[in-house]
């Protein structure tokens, strides 16, 4: 499949699960409250980040093997065995860290919703890796849209039986990843998958931990705005900023990951020098341009946009959401860098770029956050990420020889070609 195809039909997956994102948000928003709104919002985000920070980028690991035209049976095989492992290993952990750090009034639904959540997470990403792998894009995509779709059902669903609250909506997002396991698994043939080798998962071990060391500090990083707002905000304020990120990321939504899961299993495939930097070049500067212009349009909108859509109660997250759409533009350029230098094999630049953004995001949140609130933690990521884009850019004029201009910027003919 040729890459424009490729990335467009991510794109219409990503606009189309943008739509089903926001509805659900203005829908759970408005019905629930801002307090019940942000007791869900804590229970996602746990179970997230338990199975971002457990899984260990397995996924990507299969991705990649497959990708490198290692597709045999058992390592589809060796790669379900190692989530079962991992999923295990997750929620025994997870268990422990929930009850340390989760709300007492929430803890037991937590656990709860970690128990079912997990193994049909860790199962649904490997089985649809197996498609990221083969560049079925049109397959994996079409497993994509599945929980959004099932979560909208089901809270209209709710909605009309007056039985929508905090547990129903947790069991109606579990429903759409266990489909997915069920959906994806009906379509492995009796031979697409066997025994499990012990040399094919540590394999896929080793390199989804080297991945992962990028993706545990993009984890750490990300989420130390939602772990300060859940640790010292009301539910209320949680959900005003939940809300506030339903707006504010659709730009990064649309164009990082679908730029990333068309840019990854390409890169890795790419044996020539050239082709490899004409790749990076052309996906890094398509998307950063975009993201430049997706995001200007959600800021503008978003003073008439939020209090329409989620109702008045919800006004203080207006300049928040302005804040966090400007933050996401360096944030949709570290995400598609990280993953671009990740194929080309280096994968520490990620990490260390992260960690980096950490490092700036805690000092200066302690410092404007007692001042600003929710405001000062969206101008502390702004900053952070702004740090962690100087640094891959550094990176990739070392690994690809590109200057920032070119990071940033398409080739012209490319962009002429791709506009006929």
């Amino acid at each position: 499949m040729k890459s424009l195809p490729a990335w467009s039909g991510s794109v219409a997956t990503n606009v189309i699960n943008l739509g089903f994102g926001i509805a659900t948000g203005v829908l759970a928003a408005r019905l629930l409250g801002p307090e019940s709104r942000g007791e869900l919002a804590e229970i996602q985000f746990w179970a997230s980040a338990i199975a971002g920070m457990g899984i260990c980028s397995l996924p990507s690991a299969l991705s990649f093997f497959i990708a490198r035209r290692q597709d045999q049976a058992s390592m589809v095989g060796s790669a379900l065995a190692s989530a079962a492992a991992l999923a295990l290993l997750s929620l025994l952990c997870g268990l422990v860290l929930v009850d340390f750090a989760a709300d007492p009034k929430l803890r037991n639904l937590q656990m709860l919703y970690l128990i079912f959540f997990l193994p049909a997470n860790f199962v649904a990403l490997t089985l649809v890796a197996i498609d990221h792998g083969r560049q079925d894009f049109a397959r994996y995509n079409a497993f994509r849209l599945l929980p959004q779709a099932t979560y909208m059902a089901g809270i209209i669903l709710l909605w009309h039986q007056s039985a929508l609250n905090v547990p129903m909506l947790l069991a109606a997002s579990w429903l759409g990843t266990f489909l997915i396991c069920i959906g994806r698994w009906c379509h492995i043939r009796y031979n697409g998958i066997s025994v499990p080798r012990l040399r094919e998962m540590t394999a896929l071990l080793r390199t989804g931990l080297e991945f992962h060391t990028t993706a545990f500090a993009g984890i750490l990083s990300q989420n130390a705005d939602r772990v300060i707002c859940i640790t010292y905000f009301t539910h209320a304020d949680l959900g005003r900023y939940a809300v506030a990120l339903t707006l504010s990321g659709a730009g990064l939504g649309i164009v990082s990951s679908a730029t990333s899961i068309v840019l990854f299993p390409k890169l890795a495939a790419a044996q020539s020098f050239a082709v490899r930097r004409h790749l990076v070049r052309n996906a890094l500067g398509a998307s950063c341009i975009i993201a430049l212009m997706t995001n200007a349009c959600i800021a503008l909108i978003i003073p008439v946009m939020l209090p329409f859509l989620f109702g008045h109660e919800y006004d203080e997250a207006v300049p928040v959401a302005i804040l966090l759409c400007i933050a996401q533009i360096p944030t949709c350029f570290v995400q598609t860098a990280t993953v671009a230098l990740r194929a080309l094999d280096d994968w520490r630049a990620g990490p260390y770029a992260q960690l980096s953004a950490l490092a700036i995001f805690v000092p200066v949140a302690a410092v404007i956050v007692p001042r600003f609130g929710l405001n000062g933690i969206a101008a502390s990521l702004m900053f952070s990420q702004t740090a962690a884009t100087a640094l891959l850019l550094r990176r990739l004029q070392v690994c690809v020889g590109l200057s920032a201009v070119q990071c940033m910027t398409p080739e012209l003919r490319w962009l002429i070609a791709r506009l006929r």
